[in-house]
C-alpha cells in the first residue's frame, strides 16, 4: 500500500513518528561541536537518503492537503479559474488536475 493511499490521519501520524525519530537521531548523534559530519561514523549517503525520504513524505502530505482544500473550495462553489489563480496556474490546468479527484 502506498503512503498516499492511507487515511490522512494515519499519514499525519506516520509523518509525526518519522519527524520525531529524525529529531531524536539528529540530537543524539551530534558531536559536541555541533557538526555531525565531523563524526567518523557519519554517512553523507545515508543522510541524503534520509532527507530525500523526509522531503518526499512531507511533499506528499502537503500535496494531499492542497487537493483537499481545492476540492472543498470547488464544492463550496468556487470556480476552477478562481482556485487556479490561488495556485498560480490556469483554471483549465486546475480542472484537469483536480476534477478527476472530485469524481473518485
Amino acid at each position: 500500500m502506498a503512503f498516499n493511499d492511507l487515511d490522512p490521519a494515519v499519514q499525519a501520524q506516520l509523518l509525526a513518528i518519522g519527524n520525531a525519530a529524525a529529531d531524536m537521531i539528529e540530537h543524539t548523534e551530534t558531536p559536541a561541536d555541533g557538526r555531525p559530519e565531523d563524526d567518523p561514523n557519519f554517512s553523507p549517503e545515508l543522510e541524503i537518503s534520509r532527507l530525500l525520504n523526509r522531503r518526499k513524505t512531507e511533499l506528499a502530505f502537503i500535496d494531499g492537503r492542497i487537493a483537499d482544500m481545492v476540492l472543498l473550495m470547488h464544492r463550496r462553489g468556487q470556480s476552477w479559474e478562481t482556485i487556479g489563480r490561488l495556485l498560480g496556474i490556469t483554471g483549465e490546468a486546475t480542472r484537469l488536475r483536480y476534477a478527476k479527484l472530485e469524481r473518485a
